[in-house]
């Protein structure tokens, strides 16, 4: 087996087992099997689009934007955060859950945001969380993606 190919199996192992932690009782899972590919793809697009917004601050603006009226207690970079979380913000009832789960390609929104949020380690610092938190796992609890930069 080729070194890329080792790489590519170890991180769709490490997605597909993500959206479902080791607990006991009836917790019921998603299918990481099916929904890996589009669990690769919300890290990739998040990452992805938070370095074209530092980018465009950066070289573009050349300043940080000023904090929201009335939401003055975030940073410019936690709102950018908190709006993908918004994005996927829903009430959903059990057995909507579970029809979710045995049969879309897509994690729960829930799954789509922490488990997103929990491997990029911007967000944490964004965030001033400290390594081992539960939304900043140590290195190897994360997925890790590879975005040009």
């Amino acid at each position: 087996m080729r070194n890329s190919d080792r790489v590519h199996l170890s991180l769709f192992t490490c997605f597909s087992t993500q959206c479902c932690p080791q607990t006991g009782g009836t917790t019921h899972c998603a299918n990481g099997a099916t929904t890996q590919g589009e669990n690769i793809a919300d890290l990739g697009g998040q990452l992805a689009a938070y370095r074209a917004y530092r980018e465009y601050i950066t070289k573009e603006k050349g300043e940080e934007e000023k904090r929201l009226p009335g939401l003055e207690q975030y940073t410019p970079n936690q709102i950018f955060w908190i709006t993908y979380g918004y994005s996927w913000c829903m009430s959903q009832t059990d057995s909507s859950l579970i029809r979710q789960l045995l049969t879309d390609v897509h994690s729960p929104g829930s799954c789509r945001v922490n488990q997103v949020m929990q491997d990029i380690p911007e967000f944490a610092h964004d965030f001033g969380c400290t390594m081992g938190q539960k939304m900043y796992p140590e290195p190897e609890q994360r997925c890790p993606v590879w975005v040009a930069e």
